[in-house]
């Protein structure tokens, strides 16, 4: 937990002159708080008869005394020159002088710490943010994405207010405070000073029990809270299939014993936090009755203690003990954090696999072949191709068949870099690929899927993704070559129309020409198909398919393909099987070998 507090700290210190500035406000909030203090007790010594008038202005130190008998001796001046009534209205003045002075000097401490803590949120936020993006896919099969969106929302709603926010108060401004007046009580009476600090071993010691349970217990809030998030996020995605099944009292069911368990352990947490605020006020309230037992005796011993000396400690120390109460509950506040930004840390410290190399080189072109040589590649310890030796040349068209899980989907993965092989090598142009700087081998592919992601953006915006600096007439030209100007123009705004989250507000044919649309803008030199047709039906499958071969003109195609009558002009057509390469040819080749691809031509033929 230290560690991931000194991180919280690096973050906040680009930021330091905000903070100096906030340290000289809270000092002058200190000095005007206890001289607004300070101006009661000689109007009252005097007001009521309890020391003698002073007439002769003392000389200035720091003693308690010379501060007394100055501030009386100008109180004493003005009464003796305008009466009594005129001297309380001065003293009134100088006080509401004093505490606006105060809360100036307050609001401009915590003007000047906003930046700091919006900063920080932010850069952090920016931090993670970017981590979500570079993580290879395999960490998002391990992680749910509603606990992913916890740590990126609530977790970081906890960090910026419960440790950033308390982090700056109880180590900036509070003890700030704090030392002024313990100071102040020193100068008063040592004595009384010592007494009434016999009490914090004890306020430290309930400090840190409380703090420990709050440790465990935001652990467990902060992971249920995830899995209540995940439950949204599946609720919403999976809902027709929910309502299709009469599944909501299920579902239901589930989420109210998940949420039960959230709120329980939220309760216990609240408990905590406000535990600590009235048991240290308790011990405190005990520590200002011995010192006033304790002064009261030194008094009526004529011993150093006076009238007015006792009064301005107990004011001085009762002012205290807010700032003493503010930093135990914010010191539980900031335990509470600590196992937020944990889990955020957990995020920003995750390996990133995909590792480009330190002198990777560009590559903008594809000229002769991709190679791929004994690969062999495993999810986790499931082994999913075995060996695969296979070369594309330029120019080529190239099917990819085969049952589900053959291992046809994880070839594009591997081309792409979203996972590194175990074994072998993959080359372009004769190089590693691992030689190459990562984004430019994915600009090299153009990929058209089945499961189209569209955002929810416009259709201009959704389209030029690949290339967000194309002219508005190439983006426009793309879509007609898509099949897709004609029912963009009759959307309501056009190519400046929002199409919902995931393309919600289009048909699964608008979405798969927009998808080709998009990587004809972005002009690759190695397509990508992976059964870009299977989900529609007939009439959108004859316009995609065209739209299709619009794209393939002229480029390097890799396609997979259930539905195998749309690849039977393809130049090679490669056989998957339990992760290994069985049977390569075109079309007619493989029915003559009448093997594996035989069969599955007759299966679809019945």
């Amino acid at each position: 937990m230290t560690n991931h507090f000194k991180r919280i700290i690096r973050y906040i210190k680009p930021y330091r002159l905000y903070i100096v500035k906030a340290f000289l406000c809270n000092m002058m909030y200190a000095f005007f708080s206890l001289f607004t203090l300070g101006m009661i007790v000689p109007f009252i010594s005097i007001l009521f008869g309890l020391i003698d008038p002073v007439t002769v202005r003392p000389a200035l130190s720091l003693s308690t005394d010379a501060i007394v008998h100055t501030l009386s001796y100008y109180i004493t001046w003005f009464n003796m020159q305008y009466g009594i009534f005129e001297a309380l209205m001065f003293v009134s003045g100088v006080f509401i002088i004093c505490s606006l002075l105060s809360n100036v000097f307050h609001f401009l401490g915590m003007y000047y710490l906003t930046p700091v803590n919006a900063n920080a949120t932010r850069d952090i936020r920016n931090d993670l943010f970017y981590k979500i993006l570079i993580l290879p896919l395999s960490f998002y099969t391990k992680h749910k994405a509603g606990d992913m969106l916890t740590r990126f929302n609530a977790d970081l709603h906890e960090v910026d207010t419960a440790l950033i926010r308390c982090t700056i108060d109880v180590l900036l401004r509070q003890p700030l405070v704090i030392i002024v007046f313990v100071g102040t009580l020193w100068i008063i009476s040592p004595l009384l000073t010592v007494l009434s600090l016999l009490i914090f071993p004890f306020v430290n010691f309930t400090t840190r029990k409380i703090s420990k349970a709050i440790r465990r217990k935001a652990l467990q809030v902060q992971t249920e809270l995830g899995t209540v998030a995940s439950m949204y996020e599946e609720t919403i995605s999976g809902l027709r299939i929910i309502k299709g099944f009469s599944a909501q009292h299920y579902f239901l069911s589930k989420f109210k014993h998940t949420n039960g368990r959230f709120a329980k352990y939220s309760i216990k947490i609240l408990r905590y936090l406000e535990l600590s605020a009235p048991v240290s006020e308790l011990l405190t309230l005990i520590s200002l009755l011995c010192i006033i037992l304790t002064g009261g005796i030194l008094m009526m011993k004529n011993e150093s203690m006076q009238a007015n000396s006792l009064i301005l400690f107990v004011l001085v120390f009762a002012r205290l003990i807010p700032p003493i109460q503010t930093s135990i509950r914010g010191y539980g506040y900031i335990q509470k954090g600590l196992i937020s930004a944990a889990r955020i840390f957990e995020i920003l410290d995750s390996d990133e696999k995909i590792i480009e190399a330190p002198n990777a080189i560009p590559v903008k072109t594809f000229e002769h072949s991709i190679v791929l040589n004994d690969v062999s590649f495993a999810y986790d310890n499931e082994i999913v191709l075995h060996n695969i030796h296979l070369e594309i040349k330029k120019g080529e068209t190239i099917a990819l068949v085969g049952h589900s899980g053959g291992g046809k989907s994880t070839i594009i993965n591997l081309l792409l870099r979203f996972y590194d092989i175990d074994h072998g090598e993959i080359q372009i142009d004769n190089r590693n690929i691992k030689d190459y700087i990562i984004s430019d081998v994915r600009t090299l592919f153009g990929v058209v899927t089945q499961d189209v992601i569209l955002f929810n953006d416009t259709v201009y915006n959704n389209i030029c993704l690949s290339n967000i600096h194309a002219d508005k007439s190439n983006v426009i030209q793309a879509a007609k070559n898509a099949g897709a100007h004609d029912f963009i123009m009759e959307m309501p705004h056009q190519y400046d129309t929002i199409i919902g989250d995931r393309g919600a507000k289009l048909s699964g044919g608008q979405r798969q020409r927009l998808s080709i649309a998009r990587a004809i803008v972005q002009n690759p030199a190695i397509l990508l198909l992976d059964e870009a047709t299977s989900a529609l039906d007939s009439h959108s499958e004859q316009i995609v398919q065209h739209a299709l071969e619009f794209l393939m003109q002229n480029r390097t195609s890799i396609i997979i393909a259930h539905r195998l009558s749309t690849i039977q002009n393809a130049n090679r057509i490669i056989v998957l099987k339990d992760g290994r390469i069985i049977e390569e040819g075109s079309h007619r080749e493989l029915l003559a070998k009448q093997g594996e691809y035989y069969k599955l031509v007759s299966l679809q033929e019945l």
